[in-house]
């Protein structure tokens, strides 16, 4: 019996050190469960406004939890200084966010149908908020003010470190995986369009807004890398309606003045909490502890 015990604690350690292990391995900036893509805190074109500070996902069982902090509140704003329309004003707010798991740069993947794109911001396009997959993706930043293409945005000195968080750290990085390698090697004001707003898609579930209380309560921590904006959105879709494996996530403004990404992976079934697996071994430690406490007390 008590070599029975002793291989069940063995093995209950084991699996708990793969779970921490495994967590570890999906995200560079992993913490409480949370993948964080950390911005550049000040590469937002036009001010504070326009800056992205993070991005966060959590897979946690049938649900994808996603957050977003920055200068931008969910309902947008309006600037007086609509560059492509002198005196008058224009509205600007948060475009549509992308998962690609296709392993191609952003702009095949789009011209092949095969991003699931997410509209939580209710900007007029014609398209209700909720889920959606086989998406082709479109610029929309010089309707709302901004870059005809992210060239441009580059070459006025927004190239800051973590330019699109930590995943995308550069400016080299994002072209790579925006564009084909001809593009990426070879970037213009004529090829690098700003593709932030779904274009075409089929839309196969809703999605649920969650307060800053129901991210809390799920453990989400943008002040532990000091990355808290003013205004923080999230949101709440099953698991279902979009793929497993390695993704790229990526979002920008309306107006393109500034975007976020993040690399990680969603599981097709979800792995146990590593919780459990640390509440298995101390369960076998104790009862080791309780047969050896036994054992000297009839000696």
């Amino acid at each position: 019996m008590r070599t029975k015990i002793a291989f069940f604690y063995t093995a209950a350690l084991t699996l708990s050190m793969m779970l921490l292990a495994g967590q570890k391995a999906n995200a560079g900036q992993l913490y409480n469960s949370w993948d964080y893509g950390i911005d550049s805190f000040n590469d937002g074109s036009g001010g504070a406004v326009f800056d992205i500070k993070g991005m966060a996902v959590k897979q946690s069982g049938d649900k994808v939890y996603v957050a977003l902090t920055g200068g931008m509140p969910l309902g947008g704003t309006t600037d007086s200084d609509d560059y492509w329309n002198p005196g008058h004003s224009v509205d600007i707010g948060w475009s549509d966010l992308f998962f690609n798991f296709s392993g191609q740069d952003f702009q095949t993947a789009s011209n092949n149908g095969q991003l699931f794109g997410v509209k939580f911001a209710d900007y007029d396009n014609g398209l209700s908020t909720g889920v959606y997959q086989g998406v082709t993706a479109k610029s929309i930043t010089q309707e709302h003010g901004g870059y005809s293409n992210l060239k441009w945005y580059y070459d006025w000195g927004w190239g800051q470190n973590n330019t699109q968080g930590t995943d995308l750290a550069t400016a080299q990085d994002v072209y790579n995986y925006y564009y084909p390698t001809t593009v990426a090697q070879n970037p213009t004001w004529d090829n690098t369009p700003i593709l932030n707003a779904i274009s075409n898609g089929t839309k196969v579930g809703n999605i649920s807004m969650l307060s800053d209380s129901q991210l809390s309560a799920a453990g989400l921590d943008f002040g532990h890398f000091s990355a808290t904006g003013d205004y923080t959105v999230g949101f709440a879709f099953d698991k279902a309606l979009i793929g497993s494996g390695d993704y790229v996530s990526n979002i920008f403004l309306e107006c393109g003045n500034d975007g976020d990404a993040l690399k990680s992976n969603f599981k097709s079934t979800p792995e146990p909490d590593a919780g459990a697996g640390l509440f298995i071994v101390g369960l076998g430690f104790g009862i080791i502890k309780m047969r050896q406490r036994r054992k000297s007390l009839l000696a």
